[in-house]
């Protein structure tokens, strides 16, 4: 590599850095995202790129360019909020010291995205247009892309910028995710008066323990993240309140295995419990195949840059499955972070700068023929039309 060529990627690196460093200082979990979704207005209006805010306040960016649109999509949510932020840059390495997580997920991906936008328009690189959205929610539960309004976009196909692991790391199957939230409510009284009251804590989670965590059934996946119960140390617990999620790529048995669950909540009002539960199929499963004009331009973008792709399957759920639901073919794509949601995650700011690259060939301009045109593939008519017009007016006859 020419030392110029050197400086010039040590120089884009170093934006990377400092911008993924602005981002996690942003300590914001949803509903309140106030701050970062100013911060990535402000990134775009300083370089004269439309955005809108929909009605959720979704951040959605316009970048110019000629042919089809092409969807770039993160979130800007973290998972729990980062009050002791400590980390160490190691080389190309940043990464948690174990204090707390750095939200790596998302803002990794969100980093480069932000960045990419200068790239291309100080490289003067000419790009399909690219519809840039931005998610609140997406952690508490895809909230943001369930209340996407999509008759903004017109997009067809795109990339969900959201997946541990480097740029060709491609999620080609996630599984339906199911919620499941309740509050059991006994009775509290004083420990003294322990026979009078009702311990909500003692029988739920007698009833808790009947469930398997992990994998409930072949296929089936059951997790309660969020447990809490009583008011004081001099009180018996009388109300319990819980959060928990089922996944599975099978759908019919995903719902199979959700009613069981809430069969066994509901078996508490037999201990005279009052039992809310609060349920839905907050999303569905996709599993794409790669013969989709997306992956033929996934494959000629990593052949351009001499990258082998990796398509797998996950049981994580990104706004890719909200987004296939409406009809846009999207993949997540690693970026570069890794141990999500721990607090030793890291983020590799070499493999950072290798998913720009690679995004911005994945939204260069399709080839056009001479005469400043664009087509479809498929519109066989136009086709014969414009060689019809190139055998009647041979272009130096045009150029004179």
């Amino acid at each position: 590599m020419r030392s110029r060529d050197r400086q010039k990627y040590m120089k884009l690196k170093e934006k990377i850095k400092r911008t993924f460093i602005d981002l996690i200082k942003i300590n914001e979990v949803y509903p309140h995202e106030d701050k970062i979704i100013k911060y990535v207005l402000n990134r775009f209006r300083t370089l004269n790129i439309p955005t809108k805010l929909d009605s959720f306040k979704n951040v959605i960016a316009y970048f110019p360019g000629k042919g089809e649109p092409i969807l770039l999509n993160t979130h800007l949510d973290i998972p729990e909020s980062v009050d002791n932020l400590d980390y160490e840059i190691d080389g190309d390495v940043i990464r948690g010291t174990g204090k707390s997580i750095l939200g790596a997920d998302p803002k990794s991906g969100l980093a480069v995205l932000l960045e990419l936008t200068g790239y291309l328009k100080n490289n003067n690189i000419m790009t399909r247009p690219i519809e840039f959205v931005f998610t609140r929610g997406e952690e508490a539960g895809l909230f943001g892309a369930l209340n996407l309004d999509y008759r903004l976009l017109k997009s067809k196909m795109g990339l969900v910028i959201d997946e541990d692991g480097p740029c060709t790391s491609i999620v080609t199957k996630a599984p339906a995710y199911y919620r499941i939230d309740g509050m059991i409510e006994g009775k509290t009284v004083h420990p003294r008066d322990w026979k009078d009251g009702l311990n909500a804590l003692q029988f739920t989670a007698q009833t808790i323990g009947q469930l398997q965590q992990g994998e409930i059934a072949d296929g089936v996946t059951f997790n309660i993240g969020i447990f809490t119960s009583g008011t004081a140390r001099n009180s018996v617990p009388g109300r319990v309140e819980f959060q928990s999620e089922l996944r599975s790529f099978n759908e019919k048995k995903l719902l199979r295995e959700a009613k069981k669950v809430e069969r066994c909540l509901k078996s508490l009002e037999k201990k005279d419990l009052r039992v809310h539960l609060d349920t839905a199929l907050e999303f569905h499963s996709y599993s794409l195949e790669k013969n989709h004009e997306l992956f033929l331009r996934l494959e000629r973008t990593y052949g351009q840059l001499n990258l082998s792709s990796n398509y797998y399957e996950t049981y994580g759920g990104s706004d890719a499955n909200v987004i296939n639901a409406h009809d846009i073919r999207v993949v997540p794509v690693g970026s570069a972070y890794y141990r999500a949601h721990q607090y030793t995650e890291y983020v590799h700011l070499e493999e950072m700068k290798d998913l720009l690259f690679f995004l911005a060939e994945f939204v260069k301009r399709d080839p056009s023929t001479s005469l400043g045109m664009t087509y479809r593939l498929r519109d066989d008519a136009f086709i014969v039309l414009l060689l019809g017009l190139r055998l009647l007016f041979p272009l130096h006859l045009l150029s004179e």
